[in-house]
């Protein structure tokens, strides 16, 4: 693919920058972190989503090999998913607050509790704390590039729409709908909104976005500017409506911000953002995915710190900590992949 969509990679290092504050609610103020990151900041997984199926749609317009181009794609994804599942052995038996998830579990028990969580998860959630965006995305690929390869794009982008609307009806509604918490009940293990489930529809819509980027590239940027201005504060509205009806399953998935997320693509791959060079891109790519993966272990560390230690910082001073250790960290570990230790680069 000779193409180059750098501006793409400068907003990959944006979305990843809005997931560690969907994590760390940074901002002293709480409405102000409901708007800003479980809100707006809702549109970095559906862009990270929507981006893989994008690019990977664009590199299989120019090869003969389709299929064994795709199963590389899924081999490197994989291996980046091993890379950071022996990385977080540590924090697998930890939850959120650091603590202890197999407390009081002996046995049998203990032992199906962490082959669920250290095997089985790959395909009804995370094996560790963030690894379901790799699994979903992975298991997501297999589904849209292979088993829907030989279905229709237009069949393929109804199938996208029908499941997308579906999936939003479970995560918005579904505790009003008996018969979806029912089902959930019994899948005790498994949010929809953190599955291949999510995945599927966004890598269709990044397909069919590089299938008819010729005519989607020349919309005019302005108009795209304008649309996600007046995207924000319907974003903001959307956030707060949900959580204050009650129905939700999941906050997740917002419809405006998955609106949002489809719009920066589009702006990403203009003709006019195109001619935007930037000499460190690449960089840039592989550090949003480092900063993506690399969060978890230290937002688990934090509790930890403050627990054994008595270290305590702000959320805010904790977000800005996070992203400097990541970047610190993410170009020592650079230096050491370029001295004969290349395998370090299955991190990013």
């Amino acid at each position: 693919m000779s193409a180059k969509y750098d501006v793409l990679d400068v907003f990959k290092l944006i979305a990843a920058f809005f997931v560690v504050g969907i994590h760390a609610w940074p901002l002293p103020d709480i409405n102000s972190n409901i708007i800003l990151f479980q809100g707006l900041g809702r549109f970095a997984v559906p862009f990270f989503l929507l981006s893989s199926g994008f690019l990977l749609e664009k590199k299989l317009q120019n090869v003969m090999e389709k299929k064994v181009y795709i199963l590389q794609y899924v081999k490197r994804l994989f291996l980046f998913y091993v890379a950071w599942w022996i990385t977080y052995l540590w924090l697998t038996p930890l939850t959120w607050g650091g603590v202890y998830r197999f407390e009081g579990q002996q046995g049998i028990q203990l032992f199906k509790s962490i082959l669920n969580q250290y095997i089985f998860n790959f395909f009804t959630g995370s094996t560790f704390i963030g690894s379901w965006y790799i699994s979903a995305t992975i298991i997501g690929i297999v589904i849209v590039f292979i088993m829907f390869d030989r279905i229709s794009y237009l069949m393929q982008f109804l199938i996208g729409v029908t499941w997308f609307s579906v999936l939003l009806v479970i995560l918005l509604q579904g505790n009003k709908i008996s018969s979806i918490t029912i089902i959930l009940k019994y899948l005790p293990h498994v949010l929809p909104a953190e599955t291949f489930l999510v995945a599927v529809p966004f890598l269709i819509f990044g397909r069919i976005i590089a299938r008819y980027e010729e005519k989607l590239n020349k919309i005019p940027i302005a108009l795209l500017t304008v649309t996600v201005i007046g995207l924000l504060p319907v974003i903001a509205k959307e956030i707060f409506f949900w959580r204050s009806t009650g129905s939700t399953i999941s906050n997740e998935q917002l419809f405006f911000a998955d609106i949002l997320a489809m719009v920066v693509l589009i702006i990403a791959i203009n003709t006019s953002t195109r001619k935007i060079q930037i000499p460190s891109a690449k960089h840039l790519r592989g550090f949003s995915s480092f900063v993506y993966m690399g969060q978890f272990g230290l937002l688990i560390l934090a509790p930890i710190l403050h627990k054994y230690f008595g270290i305590m910082f702000s959320k805010w001073t904790m977000y800005t900590v996070i992203i400097l250790l990541l970047f610190l960290l993410f170009e020592t570990l650079n230096l050491f992949s370029s001295k004969r230790m290349k395998f370090i680069k299955y991190l990013w």
